[in-house]
């Protein structure tokens, strides 16, 4: 399956889980700005799809917003491998996300039925069984990519031979295994089943 066809399929797991997700949604107390999921939580996970995606709006953006928010990966990226947590690198000065319309999964799932200034997020058991569902699914259709920390995937982007091959649909792991181990990237193929 083509990369457009992939993007379609992407676009319609998240659809659905909206809508399965949306008697719990319905109870959750975030709201616009709030953004200690994007500051907080720790980990914004992805996959090469939706890393793909991400990248495509990226390269919409004028020349100063693509530099500007390229750095802030970069940064973000070189701090994550030390463990530091950090906030998403797309979080503008006002809370809100910069790439909202083609944020990931992991920043779909998380709705939280209390304040998360004193817990973090706590989200209702059916909606996060529903979630890891639909994160399986997404591996799945990305059975030719990679899934970890956002920075880290976006990553695989800068290289070229892995951009051929990714949007050729060619999974070779072997010519990443040192970015894999440092990264601490995983391969869809395992997780999706």
């Amino acid at each position: 399956m083509d990369l457009d066809h992939k993007l379609e399929r992407l676009e319609r797991i998240y659809c659905t889980f909206e809508k399965k997700a949306a008697v719990y949604v319905s109870q959750a107390v975030c709201q616009p700005g709030c953004a200690e999921c994007c500051t907080h939580v720790g980990e914004i996970s992805v996959t090469t799809l939706e890393a793909y995606r991400i990248r495509l709006f990226l390269d919409g953006l004028s020349v100063f917003e693509r530099q500007a928010i390229t750095r802030k990966i970069q940064i973000n990226r070189e701090e994550k491998r030390r463990s530091v947590l950090l906030p998403c690198p797309f979080l503008g000065p006002n809370g809100l996300c910069s790439v909202y319309a083609v944020r990931p999964f992991s920043c779909r799932r998380l709705y939280s039925v209390e304040r998360c200034e004193v817990r973090g997020p706590v989200v209702h058991k059916d909606l996060w069984r529903l979630a890891e569902q639909t994160t399986r699914s997404i591996q799945k259709l990305d059975d030719a990519g990679y899934s970890g920390h956002l920075t880290a995937v976006l990553a695989l982007f800068e290289d070229s031979s892995f951009v051929e091959d990714y949007e050729q649909g060619h999974f070779r792991p072997e010519r990443l295994a040192e970015r894999l181990r440092v990264d601490d990237l995983m391969i869809n193929r395992a997780m999706g089943k």
